[in-house]
């Protein structure tokens, strides 16, 4: 033992040997690490879930079958509206044995179209030898001659001119109603059957222009 250490008193002597045993516990054993800590505020009732916790809320049935029903009023309100949009758009679909028929009696109405024409066209050249055969039918006495009035090219125009209108009309017509989806095979039979009248009335017409004509057609009294 040296002289200084001598010296030292017990009080020195009992301080170093605390200090090395507590460096010797230090190395021995490191720090705990702090531990975590929820820092958010204490709640004033009750205590927070755990964390991935979910709520939800009941299903109240009354509100749910309230609302089923109003969907399906809404969807009843919206569906009768439905075909007259489709009509209105011109998506309807006809039936296909009555647009078979539309088409070809529309067909068959342009040469109708095209023989009543021709046939008001040529009445004041072909009325004598008309006159002629039904006079033969008739047994009567056929006119001489027949000479036409100064009204007649107007009668052969309008014969001619309502000969195409009915026509056309007839194509718009059927042409609306199957892109409707409704019958329309009537329409070119409606206008063939005018389209005759028109003749009738026409050649009546044109030979009533010449009085001694008509008269020579009129049977005698007996």
């Amino acid at each position: 033992m040296s002289q200084h250490e001598a010296a030292r008193t017990p009080d020195e002597s009992g301080a170093a040997e605390s200090g090395g045993a507590e460096s010797t516990r230090g190395g021995a054993n490191p720090p705990a690490a702090p531990s975590s800590r929820d820092e958010r505020p204490r709640p004033q009732y009750g205590e927070y879930a755990p964390e991935g916790w979910t709520w939800t809320p009941p299903v109240d049935e009354r509100a749910a079958a309230a609302a089923a029903e109003a969907n399906a009023a809404a969807a009843a309100a919206v569906s009768p509206a439905a075909p007259a949009d489709a009509q209105r758009s011109g998506t309807g679909r006809a039936h296909p044995v009555d647009r078979m028929w539309t088409i070809a009696l529309l067909v068959i109405g342009v040469f109708g179209a095209l023989y009543n024409s021709l046939a008001i066209f040529q009445l004041p050249t072909t009325a004598l030898e008309s006159a002629k055969l039904s006079a033969s039918m008739l047994g009567i006495d056929a006119p001489a001659e027949f000479v036409p009035g100064p009204a007649v090219p107007t009668f052969v125009l309008v014969g001619i001119a309502l000969q195409l209108v009915l026509w056309f009309g007839a194509l718009l017509w059927s042409r609306a109603r199957l892109r409707a989806g409704r019958l329309a095979w009537w329409i070119p039979l409606v206008a063939g059957v005018a389209a005759f009248i028109v003749v009738v009335v026409v050649g009546m017409l044109v030979f009533a222009s010449d009085p001694g004509f008509m008269q020579s057609l009129t049977p005698a009294p007996q």
